[in-house]
């Protein structure tokens, strides 16, 4: 069985071995992912989901609630990295931490959600218009710093 749950600080060097396997193709500073654990879990605003099975951490997904000054002053919720480990995916599973995280944003009034998805990430992109994410007439931009 699926359990769905915040992530805690003994998840994460699972949830670096998840993302190193599945989301980047780089090492992660885990000394510095402790860190900003340490900071995002005493903010409000970030929420850090993930999806076990026999406890062994198989998913991810973050949502953080961002202020709004225009319009009505809603919230909105911003979601990245999200990751299912490779064995577990074509089981509903990505679809269901996607529906934890909006119910998130829905009880914190967030007007929408959005997230952003490398270009060539098809399977990806596949799976958000399948889960009623459309490619809205935006472009996204990224610039590293």
């Amino acid at each position: 069985m699926v359990t769905f749950q915040i992530v805690s600080v003994d998840d994460l060097e699972s949830l670096a071995r998840l993302y190193e396997e599945e989301l980047v193709d780089e090492q992660t500073d885990f000394y510095k992912m402790r860190e900003n654990f340490k900071w995002m879990e005493s903010n409000p605003n970030y929420f850090v989901l993930t999806a076990k099975e026999d406890n062994l951490l198989i998913g991810s997904a973050m949502g953080i609630i961002c202020l709004e000054l225009v319009g009505k002053c809603r919230p909105f919720m911003l979601i990245e990295n999200v990751v299912v480990a490779s064995a577990c995916r074509g089981r509903k599973i990505g679809a269901k931490l996607m529906e934890q995280i909006e119910e998130i944003g829905r009880k914190e009034n967030c007007y929408f959600t959005m997230l952003v998805s490398g270009g060539h990430r098809k399977d990806a992109h596949q799976f958000y218009e399948a889960i009623g994410y459309n490619l809205d007439n935006v472009q996204g931009f990224k610039k590293y710093l």
